[in-house]
Formats: C-alpha cells, sequence, structure tokens
C-alpha cells in the first residue's frame, strides 16, 4: 500500500506549517531581546538627559539654595519642582518598564531612589515634597512599589 500524491502533499504541507511556526517562534524572541535592549538603552539615555539638565548653573543654583532653606524666587521654585517631576516621571516609566517585563528588579536602581527620596542624593531636590503631592496621579502599582521598596526604607 503506497502513499498517493494527496497524502504526500498534505505531508509536506503540514512540515512546512511546523517550520512556520518554528520561525515565528524564533522572531518574537528575538523581537522581544530587541525590546528589552531598547528598554535599556531608553533608559540609558533619559538618565543622560536628566543628568544634563541637572547639571545647568541655574538648576543648580536653585535646588542647593532650597536645600539650605534660603529664600527662593518662584522662578527657583519653579526649578526645583521641575527637577523633581523630572525624577519622579523617570522612576515610574523604569517601574513600568519593570512591570511589563523589559526590566529585572535588579536593573531598577532602587538605591538610587532610596538616596534622592530621603534627600541624600547628589543634587538636593524635593523630591519627598513633590512625591506627596503627586502620588494620588501616579500609577497606584508604582506607588505601592515605592511605599514598600523607598519611602519605608532607608537608604544604604
Amino acid at each position: 500500500m503506497g502513499l498517493d500524491i494527496g497524502q504526500i502533499v498534505t505531508i509536506a504541507a503540514n512540515i512546512g506549517v511546523i517550520a512556520g511556526l518554528v520561525f515565528l517562534a524564533m522572531e518574537v524572541r528575538q523581537n522581544n531581546k530587541f525590546l528589552a535592549a531598547q528598554a535599556r538603552y531608553s533608559l540609558r539615555q533619559y538618565r543622560s538627559d536628566i543628568a544634563d539638565s541637572l547639571m545647568l548653573p541655574h538648576v543648580i543654583e536653585a535646588t542647593h539654595k532650597w536645600a539650605r532653606g534660603e529664600i527662593i524666587t518662584p522662578e527657583e521654585r519653579s526649578t526645583g519642582l521641575m527637577v523633581a517631576i523630572k525624577m519622579i516621571e523617570l522612576w515610574e516609566w523604569q517601574y513600568g518598564e519593570y512591570a511589563a517585563g523589559m526590566l529585572k528588579k535588579g536593573e531598577l536602581p532602587i538605591g538610587a531612589w532610596r538616596l534622592w527620596f530621603h534627600n541624600k542624593g547628589p543634587v538636593p531636590s524635593p523630591i519627598r515634597e513633590l512625591y506627596e503631592m503627586r502620588k494620588a496621579v501616579l500609577n497606584s502599582d508604582f506607588v505601592q512599589f515605592f511605599e514598600e521598596n523607598v519611602v519605608s526604607l532607608p537608604p544604604e
């Protein structure tokens, strides 16, 4: 009893479908690796942009005056708040990448977050004040994570 042409074509088609599925799985895996690499690059780029902003002379002056408790102008207050907003938005974005599986927990700079939040960072800024003002509008999962891992723990 031999195979007829129809059976051979069906077997070949099934093998082709299986090969296509294997190829598709490999492509999806490669795309996931690419997306993870892109997330890490974007994170580094965003951190670099923030660092550049923090080093502007008027930003340094405003944040240090604020930290020393000196009287500040409305413009200096706005500058300090904008620094804090940028930092908190970066942290919320980083958490979002972690929650989406693009970053591992160990890739989150939680130790640095603690330093900044507890006013031990390299540049003084009103992070705690702004966080308290904005936590009602931040992502609730981020707020819970932040409270457990940053707010409730002192810097190491």
